[in-house]
């Protein structure tokens, strides 16, 4: 049957013509680590006092980092680059630095938990024994307030009062203003601690959430737990690609950071290396390569 057969011609013409199609498209695909990513400097906080020259470089040494086991650059910053690298300063930078400035040491590891874990128990409990006596005092006091004010309208109301009664009275007014101002006092002092709580908080829920351990309860339920806490972020989603970084405590620490999430954008997962820039903790301040690093590299770049 004529026509039979020349449908079956057809259909193995257009068969033919789609298996070209994907193997063009296949070979025009490029490998990993064949052609460089590109990437382009987006956002850069001024509140982490880095220049966005300096954050340009410091993404241009991480970058570099990957190079070496191939002697070719894996990364290239263009205007236009597909990968959008920011610096994003948030609670949990704010938090880090909070802290700093009260010379509280910031660590990634058991240790810097346990010791933040008692300093902010201690803290906790000396919070809670001033602001128990802060609410008993401002109820003494919006009491005696009470009564004080209600006596000088009995007076008004009467049209008079003794001479020794003003005298009271304006004793009276007198410490009351000064409670008020020590109230004032002490209400900002617990504010203060509450806050210093707050920052404890986000960094040993950061430490905690990294090594599996338990974490504290807010003092703010409005703020942020930090149980997602991290130095930095890849996200691939619906065509765009970014890497923010929240925090860092040094320029060496930056670039580290920021070579880590490069290693994510090359497609690398974290390792069991704590020397390693893919390992999931900022356990090293080394900026080569740990062999895990190298081997996971070049495992990815042959697929």
């Amino acid at each position: 049957m004529p026509g039979s057969s020349g449908r079956g011609s057809l259909r193995a013409y257009l068969l033919l013509i789609t298996l070209i199609a994907l193997v063009i498209v296949y070979y025009r695909i490029p490998k990993p680590c064949q052609e460089p990513l590109t990437y382009r400097i987006g956002t850069v906080d001024a509140r982490f006092g880095v220049s966005r020259q300096d954050f340009a470089d410091a993404a241009g040494k991480a970058a570099s980092i990957w190079r070496k086991p191939y002697a070719r650059a894996l990364f290239r910053e263009e205007p236009e680059g597909r990968i959008e690298v920011n610096l994003v300063y948030d609670y949990r930078q704010e938090a880090a630095d909070k802290l700093k400035k009260l010379h509280y040491a910031i660590g990634t590891t058991k240790d810097a938990y346990d010791d933040m874990k008692v300093r902010f128990l201690n803290l906790k409990a000396e919070y809670e024994s001033k602001n128990s006596a802060l609410a008993h005092d401002s109820n003494a006091y919006s009491r005696r307030l009470g009564a004080h004010n209600a006596e000088i309208e009995a007076g008004r109301q009467r049209g008079a009062v003794t001479e020794a009664v003003y005298k009271r009275l304006t004793a009276e007014a007198g410490e009351l203003n000064n409670i008020h101002e020590n109230l004032q006092a002490r209400r900002e002092e617990v504010t203060r601690m509450a806050d210093i709580l707050n920052s404890m908080t986000v960094v040993i829920n950061d430490i905690a959430a990294n090594l599996n351990l338990d974490l504290v309860k807010s003092y703010d339920a409005g703020n942020k737990l930090g149980s997602e806490f991290c130095g930095g972020e890849y996200v691939s989603k619906d065509g765009k690609r970014t890497i923010t970084i929240y925090q860092f405590d040094d320029s060496n620490r930056l670039v580290r950071v920021l070579a880590h999430e490069f290693g994510h954008a090359l497609g690398l997962q974290h390792n069991n290396n704590p020397k390693a820039i893919m390992y999931r903790l900022m356990q090293s301040d080394s900026l080569s390569l740990a062999p895990d690093d190298v081997a996971a590299l070049k495992e990815r770049c042959s697929e």
